[in-house]
């Protein structure tokens, strides 16, 4: 099947099952995803689906499959990625302004963490010192995305460590010896990026 549906395609579909009728093309996912790898090929970079945008389970199990790895924003899609056959290793999962008990339950099941609040870096950090690496998700106050509802990087965004709390979180890492391996950056939809070390991986 190509990676275009015709309409006749979807309207014998339409008969077949009834409508409304939700389509999901696995050879256009698989054309897409194809598109951003060969992009990036002299790279060391590594792709995540956000799992927010569809959580269809064979969706997430058919990207799986193409190689692609998964962004979780709450504990719940952690589950259901796990559940989708995805290794922890390839899960991340970004908090926001959510309870620290849920950081806990995404650490126990040992995928990759970005933490958004000083305290809860605090509280990790008082935890778990140095024995759980985690990513730090900063707020660089910088406008962008295609307008103010999907801007998520200003100075009045949720979304985020504040820059001018960078002093703090130096103090936290010091005094919790609490491990940050990555920084995690997101100013607006289309717009993602996290650090890791000496390589980078483009969300």
């Amino acid at each position: 099947m190509s990676p275009q549906l015709s309409n006749q395609q979807l309207i014998q579909l339409a008969e077949e099952f009834g409508t409304p009728l939700y389509v999901y093309h696995a050879e256009k996912i698989k054309d897409q995803f194809e598109k951003l790898t060969t992009a990036f090929a002299s790279q060391d970079v590594k792709f995540f689906y956000a799992a927010k945008a569809l959580t269809n389970i064979n969706v997430l199990r058919y990207i799986r499959s193409i190689g692609c790895n998964v962004d979780c924003s709450s504990i719940n899609e952690v589950n259901l990625a796990l559940k989708a056959g995805f290794e922890p290793a390839n899960i991340l999962y970004t908090s926001n302004n959510i309870a620290f008990s849920e950081i806990v339950e995404a650490k126990d099941l040992g995928v990759n963490i970005n933490i958004d609040s000083l305290s809860n870096l605090e509280k990790f950090g008082r935890k778990f010192n140095h024995s759980y690496p985690v990513g730090m998700r900063l707020r660089p106050n910088i406008m962008a995305g295609g307008n103010l509802k999907i801007s998520t990087g200003h100075g009045e965004s949720k979304f985020g460590v504040p820059l001018e709390q960078i002093d703090k979180v130096l103090h936290t890492v010091s005094h919790t010896n609490l491990h940050i391996r990555g920084l995690h950056i997101h100013t607006g939809s289309q717009r993602c990026f996290g650090f890791r070390k000496r390589d980078r991986s483009a969300v």
